[in-house]
């Protein structure tokens, strides 16, 4: 009888158990490798802030969460970056946004390349904050506070 155990978790080096642990939660709407593309509405709804403003707001929101934001994207284009703050499907048009920043949702679809949690990037998008147990999504209330305050909107009702 061999000593070796045939369990993959025993025979992985400490490296790779490493970059395995430390994305312990997967939603389903994210790929388990390579990319998947949603359209917004539907297990997701998505508020894209482009440029300076939408680095900012993450920055702070990342900061105000202690690290568990929820799952924020980059997209990189040739014009510049959007900063993607992944919201539960059905919210991110029920706020009245300032100018600049966009709901997509049912009405203003966006569709959206989600990356898997590891491995090489497949398309120009990157996380900035990662989808976890307790923050599967970005707290639409959090953000739309956080956005009014950086830009002095009034705000208000949704």
């Amino acid at each position: 009888m061999s000593s070796e155990s045939s369990f993959p978790e025993e025979l992985a080096s400490a490296a790779e158990l490493t970059s395995a642990s430390k994305f312990p939660y997967r939603p389903t709407w994210v790929p388990q490798a390579g990319h998947r593309s949603h359209g917004t509405g539907i297990a997701i709804d998505v508020v894209r802030i482009p440029g300076d403003r939408g680095a900012q707001v993450s920055e702070e929101l990342i900061a105000a969460a202690k690290g568990n934001a929820g799952p924020i994207l980059v997209r990189v284009a040739s014009s510049g970056q959007d900063v993607l703050f992944i919201v539960p499907p059905g919210t991110a048009e029920s706020f009245h946004w300032p100018p600049g920043v966009f709901a997509h949702g049912v009405q203003w679809r966006e569709y959206v390349a989600v990356p898997a949690l590891r491995g090489w990037a497949t398309v120009p998008v990157r996380w900035e904050s990662h989808p976890t147990a307790v923050q599967q999504y970005v707290d639409p209330d959090a953000l739309f506070k956080l956005v009014c305050r950086l830009t002095d909107w009034p705000g208000g009702p949704p």
